[in-house]
């Protein structure tokens, strides 16, 4: 296998492993939590974008995720895996309360 081959066959198992959490926390199946718990331990999963993992959690949506991420001053480039244990806190406990009017 050359080298193209390779680097095709790595990033086509990446975007697997980022549409897996993706589409399991947008169904329900996986937890934000068990998302980033999955950051830490699957370097593929790491480097997807927390921005597109938040907006997957049910109920959130693309606005509310990205103020949530405003509030809790995360930029939105930043990687799932690259989420602080305390900013990881602050996010799950924003997303489990409901929406303030």
């Amino acid at each position: 296998m050359s080298d193209q081959e390779t680097a095709f066959a790595r990033a086509a198992e990446a975007r697997q492993a980022i549409a897996g959490v993706i589409n399991g926390v947008r169904s329900g199946e996986v937890e934000l939590a068990s998302a980033f718990l999955l950051a830490d331990t699957n370097p593929l999963v790491g480097r997807c974008f927390a921005v597109k993992v938040l907006e997957a959690v049910p109920g959130i949506g693309k606005v509310r995720a990205r103020r949530t991420m405003r509030a809790l001053d995360l930029d939105e480039g930043i990687w799932l895996d690259q989420v602080r244990p305390e900013t990881r806190v602050a996010v799950i406990e924003a997303f489990t309360q409901p929406v303030s009017s």
